[in-house]
Order: structure tokens, then sequence, then C-alpha cells
């Protein structure tokens, strides 16, 4: 009876003895995958700041691009307004100096090709301005056929200016002059090869 319970006391302290190194084993292999869980969504989170900045930076590239063609845009239109293009006999030639086309530029997918090839745009004359790591290229090109030399309706992309609005209503009233038309397009190259592109349209 006493070598019964003496063995069966052993038995116990023996299992005993065994079921915290069993425990452990467990934590361990939790404590494991707990970690892993955690590195990869440590790796994810810091991917999707990542991807935000650079996000934010490219808008923030871009957005500055804008506001710097607003810069060419400017000029383009005080050449036409009151510079070297203020007059219509000015207009009737190409003039390089002010980056000016008089007959209308070909431009396959919407911007002239002389602007987005910086070669060709070297060779037509057209210049360009640089500041703070941003270059500004633009030109004008007057939407008229090619060989046209005065402005016409016929082969000139035109508007009409706005009517006589006065006198009695039922009275037939003479349509305003019409008027021809301008593209303005600029190219900006940024710093990291950021590029932008910009149109407007100009009748006077």
């Amino acid at each position: 009876m006493t070598s019964k319970t003496s063995r069966s006391r052993a038995q116990r302290r023996s299992t005993r003895l065994r079921t915290p190194g069993r425990q452990r084993g467990v934590v361990m292999a939790i404590t494991l995958i707990a970690l892993a869980l955690l590195l990869i969504g440590a790796a994810a989170m810091l991917r999707t700041v990542d991807t935000s900045g650079i996000l934010a930076g490219n808008l923030a590239f871009r957005r500055d691009l804008a506001n710097r063609s607003e810069g060419a845009a400017a000029v383009a239109r005080a050449a036409l307004v009151s510079g070297a293009l203020s007059t219509e006999a000015a207009r009737t030639a190409n003039l390089p100096q002010a980056n000016y086309s008089a007959t209308k530029l070909d431009a396959p997918g919407g911007v002239p090709t002389v602007l987005v090839d910086d070669s060709a745009y070297a060779a037509a004359g057209y210049a360009a301005t640089s500041a703070d790591k941003i270059t500004l290229r633009w030109v004008i090109d007057r939407q008229c056929a090619s060989g046209t030399a005065a402005f016409s309706t016929a082969a000139c992309e035109s508007v009409s200016s706005s009517g006589d609005a006065g006198g009695s209503s039922w009275l037939r009233k003479p349509n305003g002059a019409s008027r021809p038309v301008y593209r303005i397009s600029i190219r900006v190259t940024g710093p990291r090869d950021t590029e932008a592109y910009f149109q407007s349209t100009f009748a006077d």
C-alpha cells in the first residue's frame, strides 16, 4: 500500500514538474506569432505613410507648377495686348522673339509638337525662362491655316463680339466684328522631371 501511494505521489510530482515546461513553450509560440503580426502591421503602416507623403509631394509640385504657369500666361497676354503683338499687322507674320506663330501649329495630342520637343523649340527661335529649377516654355499660335497672312473668317477660327444692345428690341441690330482666336500653350518643367501643360485661348 505504501509503495503504490509513493508511486502515485511521484507520478503527480513528475506531471507537475513537466506542465510548466509545456506552458512556457505555448506562450513562446503565441508571443512569436503576435510579434510577427505587429511587425506586419507596422510595415503596412509605414508603407501607407510613405505613399501618402509621395502623393502629397506630387500634389504640391503640381500646384507650384500651376502657379508658375500663370507667369508665362501673363507674359503671353501682355504681348498680345500691349507688347510686340498688339497690332494686327504684327500678327500677320511669325515673331519668334515673342514665341508667336501666325499659323496654327501641328498638335496631334492637343499640345503643339514644338512645345514638347526641346530641340524643335530651340530651333524655332523661341525663348524659355528658368528660375528656382523651374523652366517655363510657351508658344502663341494664331488659329489660322498655313499660308494665311491677313486675318479672314474663312481661313481662321474666330469669335464675334457682342452685338449692339441699344435701341428698340424690334430693330435688327448689327453683329459685332469677328476676331481671331489665339492659343496659348505652356509647358512647365520642375524638379524630379516633373512636367505640366496648360492651355488657354485669347481673342482680340
